[in-house]
């Protein structure tokens, strides 16, 4: 069951990832964000009266921690998208969200197999690979260096979110993820009073509507899915796989988008996939 969870949670985080991408192209960053952090506290309210379970400090804490790092990286994430191309940013995300859970599981005395490592090797060489450094010529689809940075903090973060919500106790039922919003939803909204005339100058159209609703159902249920897998399964083996959610983003890049990869590019996409397979089979 974890395992089906967790697929099922990548394919969703995918999509919300693909859905946020498009709305910020729409609105801003900060307009989206709040909206989708908006929509998932008041989902997360209704989910603790529904199906109460104990308040635990301990457990409310690791949720905010994993709030900052999952806010943090969708708003680093949505930001990059808003650059350019879905189908490059999101793969480098995916692996480097993958590869932080196993390098804090190594550092608290996890001892990967052989194939995990050599799937941690090609999943950093994927990094240079799908930002088009080493094209020969001039890709279809570039990623400026200001991208790049992003997207590689993104993926800290989301790692961040993989780690602190299976640091949580289960016994807390939904309190980890209503928790997660304590820190990060005033911090959004204080910055949305800041930056207030910045936000006066957004058309909330009905297209910006609807992506940004399908981005918050989207990554609601993949949140509830990842929470139950990691819950009942290994954090190295279900983090990885919600990691592999790059593959429906591209797939929805390329079919509705018609974006288009260099060979080097796509060669960099390939390693990705196959390096998160690796360190998901030898972990």
């Amino acid at each position: 069951m974890a395992i089906v969870l967790a697929v099922l949670s990548a394919l969703l985080y995918g999509w919300s990832d693909y859905m946020g991408g498009r709305a910020t192209r729409h609105m801003s960053v900060l307009r989206v964000t709040l909206y989708i952090e908006f929509l998932m506290t008041v989902s997360y309210v209704v989910l603790v009266v529904i199906d109460p379970a104990p308040f635990v400090l301990r457990d409310a804490i690791w949720g905010a921690i994993a709030g900052i790092g999952g806010v943090g990286g969708v708003a680093a994430f949505y930001l990059a998208l808003s650059m350019g191309s879905i189908s490059v940013a999101s793969p480098v995300a995916g692996v480097l969200s993958a590869v932080v859970p196993v390098s804090v599981g190594i550092a608290m005395g996890e001892r990967p197999s052989t194939v995990a490592m050599v799937g941690i090797a090609f999943a950093l060489s994927s990094v240079v690979l799908v930002s088009g450094a080493m094209s020969s010529r001039r890709a279809e689809v570039t990623m400026p260096r200001s991208q790049l940075l992003l997207v590689v903090a993104s993926g800290g973060l989301f790692g961040l979110w993989y780690i602190a919500l299976d640091v949580a106790g289960a016994e807390s039922g939904w309190w980890p993820l209503l928790t997660s919003r304590t820190l990060t939803l005033p911090a959004l909204i204080a910055t949305a009073v800041v930056l207030r005339h910045r936000l006066r100058a957004d058309r909330v159209t009905p297209i910006a509507r609807r992506w940004t609703v399908g981005a918050w159902i989207t990554i609601l249920v993949a949140n509830l899915a990842y929470l139950v897998a990691v819950r009942s399964g290994l954090l190295s083996i279900v983090a990885v796989i919600a990691s592999m959610y790059p593959a429906s983003t591209i797939g929805l890049a390329i079919f509705i988008d018609r974006e288009r990869l260099s060979k080097t590019q796509w060669l960099g996409v390939g390693v990705a996939g196959f390096a998160l397979v690796l360190v998901g089979i030898g972990a």
